[in-house]
């Protein structure tokens, strides 16, 4: 059979996205102090933009009125098992539609005089101000996600796994429980985990020390037999049982000592040559507080900029002739300015109508405490207000709520279902947590509470777990055995 190359036309459908609709999902993820720094960065390239700091509003009276007819008014639609989507005034989610600015460009006469107020040079800010912005972490790898993962599904799974992210680099929520969370299946979860951990900085996405250095080690071509049974035992390595290394590794004294010196040169913690910005993650977006008709949910204007359009400038510019180019820069920057703003509109919509999902959902838990939060889950939001659940998780990820009982990442709200010992109600995964949590500070600490004892007194309360996942919950917590409290309360005792 012969081979030959031959040209073929193929008609095909196929997604494009358009910078704008990038612009607009880009927008949705951003706290609100990253969008202003975000709309900082584009006033600048945009003379066409104005970008308030504070914002107008009605006095506090009416504005608690107005947020109360909101959130009541969504809080009886879900029980009424309404979406808030068949209302024309809200916003649909961005990735069901799109919407062009081109046709309302302003029109501009041609040809005339050459502009003095805009030019290309007046960008050159906005370059410096990128340069000098120092990049977080979450940045750097969200740079990256397109060149390893395609699908909607798999950026899902990534939204959540970045979330997870630590300052370290590593990732060290348990898979299980994120596949509950996403209702994915985990080997999806770890396919994508694994496509993560091809990004830079070499050694992120790591679930422990090991895994770290195993990836490093395998990006550089330098992983041998020896070195991944080295890398199983870093706890003897610790300790210094040279012989016993050399023995299970076949390596000679110069080989571990090699090999020691190569581990050594590694980064045990690769996400920390990143910024991780700490008063982003201290600064709420959304507030909510108890009003004399119910819980009042609103945006932090204190943090949320509001951008306008200058109207005058571009009503001075329409009057005068350009040439060609200038017409079509000016168009293009103004539409440019247009599709900015209603952007900005549509995320902030967007943002209020999950979080009022959320606590209308939520309501017992501001009322009578952790107990009482439900389990919850992104399908159960996006089904409330007709959204996708993609739209809810990038909006959920990042940004936190501050509420009477604290502050709190979106993401705190959402939790999977434990059955009850007489299985007629569950209980949120978060929640139990938090009981076994409250259980060992309280314990004696000469008398620690083990798994077990801890699972029996939770039975009695109506919450039905294996002693196995008392001890997975405690592990995810990071709290030791009650073997190892034990221990620690001897020797606080003994010093």
């Amino acid at each position: 059979m012969q081979l030959a190359q031959q040209i073929k036309m193929r008609q095909s459908q196929s997604l494009v996205m358009t910078p704008q609709l990038q612009q607009a999902i880009k927008l949705l993820q951003m706290t609100n102090i990253e969008l202003c720094q975000y709309l900082e960065n584009q006033q600048s390239e945009n003379p066409f933009l104005e970008i308030e700091t504070s914002i107008d509003s009605k006095s506090s009276s009416d504005q608690e009125n107005i947020n109360e007819n909101i959130t009541s008014n969504i809080s009886d639609d879900f029980k009424n098992g309404n979406s808030i989507s068949d209302d024309p005034s809200n916003n649909q989610d961005y990735e069901n539609r799109y919407e062009t600015e081109v046709n309302e460009r302003p029109k501009l006469d041609t040809p005339g005089t050459n502009l003095n107020k805009v030019t290309p040079e007046d960008f050159d800010d906005y370059i410096d101000n990128l340069a000098n912005k120092p990049e977080t972490l979450k940045e750097h790898i969200q740079k990256q996600i397109s060149l390893e993962l395609k699908t909607p599904k798999d950026l899902v799974i990534a939204s959540f796994l970045i979330d997870y992210l630590e300052p370290t680099g590593w990732i060290s929520n348990d898979l299980d429980q994120i596949s509950k969370e996403t209702e994915c299946d985990i080997n999806e979860i770890e396919e994508v985990l694994f496509k993560l951990q091809k990004l830079e900085p070499a050694g992120v996405f790591a679930r422990n020390l090991s895994e770290c250095l195993r990836i490093q080690l395998n990006e550089k071509s330098l992983l041998s037999d020896g070195l991944d049974i080295l890398l199983d035992n870093l706890d003897l390595l610790a300790k210094g049982e040279i012989k016993h290394l050399m023995k299970i590794t076949n390596f000679d004294q110069d080989e571990i000592s090699k090999s020691i010196t190569l581990i050594r040169s590694l980064n045990p913690k690769p996400g920390e040559s990143y910024s991780f910005d700490e008063t982003i993650q201290n600064s709420p977006d959304v507030i909510v507080s108890k009003g004399r008709k119910g819980w009042v949910v609103e945006l932090n204007k204190s943090t949320l900029p509001a951008v306008v359009i200058d109207e005058n400038y571009i009503s001075e510019l329409s009057s005068k002739k350009h040439d060609d180019n200038s017409s079509t820069y000016i168009s293009d920057t103004i539409a440019s300015a247009r599709w900015l703003k209603r952007s900005v509109e549509q995320r902030n919509s967007t943002t209020l109508t999950i979080a009022s999902a959320i606590i209308a959902q939520q309501e017992e838990f501001l009322e009578k405490g952790l107990s009482h939060l439900k389990p919850m889950v992104l399908r159960d939001i996006a089904s409330n207000v007709g959204m996708h659940e993609s739209t809810v998780s990038r909006v959920t990820t990042g940004l936190t709520i501050e509420t009477p009982r604290g502050c709190f990442a979106m993401k705190y709200f959402f939790s999977v279902s434990l059955n009850s010992a007489d299985n007629n109600e569950t209980h949120a995964a978060t929640a139990v947590r938090e009981t076994i949590k409250k259980l060992i500070s309280e314990e004696p600490s000469k008398k620690p509470l083990s798994d077990e004892a801890i699972a029996t007194i939770m039975k009695k309360d109506g919450i039905d777990l294996a002693r196995r996942t008392v001890a997975k919950y405690r592990e995810i917590m990071k709290i030791p055995s009650s073997a190892q409290r034990k221990r620690q309360s001897r020797l606080a005792e003994i010093s």
